[in-house]
């Protein structure tokens, strides 16, 4: 018991989801946005690499290439779960995660969220790697279908998040390092996911893990946790972790998320303690014919429909997640006419720039809940297209609109300013839609003294104002 001779897990979540960049955030809520167009419909590949094409630099001759934004197609369902695609009444259909809908598709779109949450539900073995036939019938990707053989063979069952996070409760709990002091390395993380005192189930012993830990320190790596070409695949993915808001990378490793060690430190520890696998491939362990198996579960909704973080206990979600009630934020809200504290410079307006995405706000990134609660707002793609809606509109009769981080939209009108708040809205939150748009302007008319406010409440579907 112990290292096994060679690796079997040799990647780390999945290289398909490049999610580096600063600007990628953004783009998820695209993404989302784009196939929640289409959810519950019939599933129209083409039509929807249509709606794609607006939002990338690709030419229009790249575009006919049918491989085009297939990790938008693949990688963002399967290793995300911003969507399925399941077979119903002999025709495909494609459905929105209602994980999806809820963090990324909400009026205050929150990224790190979905991804803390989806992530801790993220297995090896999985069921990716289905592809759908026209015909109605759906095949298994080869080299997916072998990953998958290899692992049950072998017995792996891995979170690879939850076995991060369980680490470093370990080392906290048990060594007694603090937060700002853990530091796992990429090589013995690669190590312990192809250890079979650790690999064989989801929720690892702590007391193992770090016995494993003090034996890597003390002992020689096997040659194939030094080979570099396998530990260079193995650590390429881990850029998606710090989209979490639970890790940061280094050149060798791992460190928890210096932010708000209290607050990252209690999502991780509910994700340490999460019990909720999937269990599609139960059956499989031990089978004389493991692939035909893993073929029928694969081609199922089943994983679909597992990695789909609101199906988590409340309890869990609650939290996973940084959410805002609308009722504490209407009882917890300043009076009217009162200066929020948090407001004493007030952002310079800039000329509003159309047709741009809303950059997101990470969690804990800003000190002022406030700024972080109408950044996210600003994030959401409805109030982007409504703002660019009124921008245009207003443009047509005054020399220039401007916005700020407070402010949504302010003209200048025969001497006097104008600001507006626009609120997106859906049958369950416009009440207290109203209730914020109106706080949010008296709030900023008693800071910026401003004399003319104006509220427009839109209706998501149709951008019909409604008050």
């Amino acid at each position: 018991m112990g290292l096994l001779t060679e690796p079997i897990l040799k990647k780390f979540f999945v290289n398909k989801i490049e999610s580096s960049r600063p600007e990628w955030g953004d783009y998820l809520l695209e993404v989302a946005d784009i196939f929640s167009t289409f959810d519950g419909e019939d599933f129209d590949r083409e039509l929807i690499a249509e709606r794609f094409s607006v939002i990338s630099g690709r030419s229009e001759y790249a575009l006919r290439d049918v491989s085009n934004f297939r990790d938008e197609f693949g990688a963002y369902g399967t290793y995300l779960g911003v969507f399925r695609i399941e077979r119903i009444d002999n025709r495909w259909k494609i459905f929105l995660s209602n994980a999806a809908k809820h963090f990324l598709c909400s009026t205050e779109p929150d990224v790190e969220s979905f991804c803390r949450t989806q992530l801790s539900l993220f297995q090896y073995p999985n069921g990716a790697g289905a592809v759908q036939n026209n015909s109605g019938t759906v095949r298994m990707q080869a080299n997916a279908q072998a990953d998958t053989v290899r692992e049950i063979s072998n017995g792996i069952r891995v979170n690879p998040l939850r076995l991060l996070c369980r680490i470093v409760v370990a080392l906290h709990e048990i060594k007694s390092k603090a937060l700002s002091e853990i530091h796992i390395s990429y090589q013995h993380l690669f190590m312990l996911m192809n250890d079979d005192r650790v690999n064989t189930s989801f929720s690892p012993d702590k007391d193992v893990l770090v016995n494993a830990l003090d034996e890597y320190a003390n002992n020689a790596p096997p040659t194939w946790a030094v080979t570099q070409n396998y530990l260079t695949n193995f650590k390429r993915n881990f850029h998606i972790l710090e989209r979490t808001g639970l890790f940061s990378r280094d050149r060798n490793g791992l460190v928890v998320r210096p932010n708000n060690f209290e607050k990252v430190y209690s999502y991780i520890v509910a994700i340490s303690e999460m019990t909720i696998n999937f269990h599609g491939f139960d059956d499989c362990y031990g089978s004389d014919n493991i692939a035909d198996r893993v073929n029928a579960v694969v081609s199922s909704p089943a994983w679909g429909v597992y990695f789909d973080a609101l199906t988590l206990p409340m309890q869990t979600l609650t939290k996973l997640s940084d959410e805002i009630d609308d009722a504490d934020i209407v009882l917890t809200d300043s009076p009217i006419g009162t200066i929020p504290p948090a407001i004493q410079d007030f952002p310079l307006l800039r000329s509003f720039q159309s047709n741009q995405p809303r950059a997101f706000v990470s969690s804990g990134d800003s000190i002022d809940p406030f700024e972080t609660i109408i950044r996210r707002e600003k994030a959401n793609r409805e109030h982007a297209r409504i703002l660019n809606m009124l921008a245009a509109s207003l443009r047509l009769r005054y020399d220039d609109v401007f916005e700020n981080t407070f402010i949504d939209l302010l003209v200048n009108a025969n001497g006097q300013s104008f600001i507006f708040e626009v609120k997106s809205n859906n049958n369950k939150n416009v009440l207290s839609q109203i209730r914020k748009a109106i706080a949010q302007l008296y709030n900023i008319v008693t800071v910026a003294k401003y004399r003319k406010l104006y509220c427009a409440l839109y209706s998501n579907k149709n951008h019909r104002k409604i008050g």
